[in-house]
């Protein structure tokens, strides 16, 4: 069995995107300069956090062992990340108004869990768009 690891990622105003897991025993946190060299860095350091837990024997490590990463975000973060993506072309498509996503994005307004499902959607089919082409 597979058990998921959370890790929320931030991105530091120096570029530095850094990663904090959210639901293990103890934490794990790492850093890089991108998304992907912070997801390497981190599993790396997961890697090597079970390992020491497997020589103190500790008894949570068994359930650790086999994981699946799950790298969140905040939408401020989101947003922040990947300043390529239009906050006005995913309020049209998430069909909600883009000044009010646009609060979302910079903090002034908080999103309901609903709205918040609705962007990642949106996000989601974005991205799904994206995977599909091809030159």
């Amino acid at each position: 069995m597979r058990t998921e690891v959370k890790v929320y990622v931030e991105k530091a105003e120096d570029g530095t995107y850094w990663g904090t897991s959210k639901n293990t025993p103890g934490v794990v946190s790492a850093f890089g300069d991108s998304l992907n060299e912070l997801k390497k860095n981190f599993e790396q350091a997961y890697s090597d956090y079970i390992e020491v837990a497997k020589d103190l024997e500790e008894d949570w490590v068994k359930d650790y062992e086999h994981v699946r990463f799950n790298y969140e975000m905040d939408l401020q973060g989101f947003f922040k990340l990947v300043n390529e993506v239009s906050i006005t072309g995913i309020a049209e498509k998430a069909h909600i108004n883009k000044s009010l996503l646009r609060q979302y994005a910079t903090g002034k307004a908080n999103a309901s869990e609903k709205r918040l499902k609705e962007i990642e959607k949106a996000i989601h089919d974005l991205g799904q768009e994206l995977l599909s082409v091809s030159f």
